[in-house]
């Protein structure tokens, strides 16, 4: 507009200086008034072409490079008196034309791609260029269980506090890892990366296998089981009633050779009992049944859970310390199996501790959620990646079936577990919500 007005006040000023001119040959010289009057109008004239030509055109252009800046694909720009400068306009009005539809092509596709992110059953982590979290979708942030994105955007992995954070910031672009959780939970955790303004952008995707790997897990291991409780209960019942008789015959018998063999028969026979017993309580947890639902207090059934065990705790010398919420909260549950299970849980805590240590029960509103805590040895991080693991076991006469049960009951109520080591304290966390 600057320019606009600058050409404007060069017409008058010149047609000022034709009009003046003329004005000094009025009354000596009327030709020469005419003459300058005639130049005058000519200027103006001429003026008028100019602006038609060159100006008009011009201005036109400078603001289609407005409409560019201010990203309005919207308006066309008019045709003018001028050929060239035509195809100049024809040729923009294309180009706005094309960026229109290109902005709402791409505004469709990221609007579906927000969509699909949001709605993907996959936890996704999106890094920016610096490799700091801009987002997380909805299943991400349940997955790893993150209150909202807040808590953790702009933030490395490294420095991030959620727990498959130090796994996740040593991958590197093209990784496809299997990650296990504190609980019993596996994550199939992939790194990529997408461009975006011709930047690279990396990104990770998180998709929980759990029940898909316990699925294929327990069908493994029921086959074996039954298979094996087949076989050993018919040659156990056999060898069984065979060593009976044979025990039954030393006693009959006073010879004193028989007198030596009657202890190996019994304890022969005493092995078979244990053995069968052994295999009865594998078949027991493959046959965990369905949990039948109802409205169980919460603090109720720790109150009925230490009644079970504190005895137990006594005689280890182990304090045994009920933290409680004052709100008597109601959760859904099997009351017959997560009282096994609790029980399983606080056995294993002053076994692991054996004498002279303390285990806390605490439960808690937000999240609803209990905590069985013990200051035995701990969890190092080569056990952490085998808890859970069918007939794993660190104890001598252990048959690593404790944790299997808990694992199949906990996930069978659809309920999330933590088990980990810190700052000098074990903790078992079960969450209701």
């Amino acid at each position: 507009m600057k320019s606009k007005g600058i050409f404007w006040i060069i017409v008058l000023f010149i047609t000022g200086i034709f009009v003046g001119i003329g004005f000094l040959f009025f009354r000596d010289e009327p030709i020469s008034f005419w003459v300058a009057q005639c130049m005058a109008i000519a200027s103006v004239l001429f003026s008028l072409f100019l602006y038609k030509q060159l100006i008009k055109p011009y201005h036109i252009i400078l603001n289609g490079m407005e409409l560019l800046k201010e990203q309005d694909f919207s308006t066309h720009l008019r045709p003018v008196n001028n050929k060239e400068a035509n195809q100049l306009i024809e040729i923009f009005n294309r180009m706005i034309t094309q960026l229109r539809h290109e902005r709402s092509t791409v505004r469709a596709k990221n609007h579906f791609l927000d969509l699909l992110i949001n709605a993907s059953p996959q936890g996704i982590i999106i890094l920016d260029l610096n490799k700091r979290i801009s987002d997380i979708n909805s299943s991400g942030l349940k997955l790893l269980n993150i209150a909202n994105l807040s808590a953790v955007k702009g933030e490395t992995l490294n420095e991030a506090s959620f727990e498959l954070a130090p796994s996740l910031a040593a991958m590197k672009s093209g990784d496809d890892m299997i990650i296990r959780g504190s609980g019993a939970t596996v994550y199939r955790c992939i790194r990529s990366s997408f461009i975006d303004q011709g930047f690279d952008h990396p990104f990770l995707l998180i998709e929980e296998l759990t029940h898909e790997l316990l699925k294929i897990e327990k069908s493994s291991y029921e086959r074996i089981i039954r298979m094996m409780s087949h076989e050993v209960n018919n040659s156990v019942g056999a060898i069984g009633s065979t060593l009976n008789v044979v025990a039954e015959i030393c006693r009959q018998d006073e010879k004193e050779e028989w007198s030596e063999v009657l202890p190996a028969v019994e304890a022969s026979y005493d092995r078979c009992g244990h053995l069968a017993h052994f295999i009865s309580n594998l078949a027991h947890v493959v046959k965990i049944p369905e949990p039948v639902l109802s409205e169980v207090s919460l603090n109720e059934q720790v109150r009925a859970v230490d009644a079970l065990t504190r005895i137990e705790c006594q005689q280890r010398r182990i304090k045994l310390t009920l933290l409680l919420t004052e709100q008597n909260h109601i959760i859904r549950a099997d009351g017959i199996q997560l009282e096994q299970v609790l029980v399983n849980i606080i056995k294993n805590a002053y076994e692991s501790i054996h004498e002279n240590g303390e285990i806390r029960i605490i439960t808690q509103s937000s999240p609803l959620s209990i905590v069985i805590e013990d200051n035995g040895p701990g969890i190092t991080d080569e056990v952490k990646q085998k808890l859970f693991t069918p007939f794993y076991t660190t104890k001598k006469t252990g048959q690593g079936i404790g944790l299997m049960f808990v694992r199949d009951v906990l996930l069978n109520h659809r309920y999330k577990f933590s088990l980990y080591t810190e700052e000098g304290w074990t903790r078992f966390k079960i969450f209701f919500e």
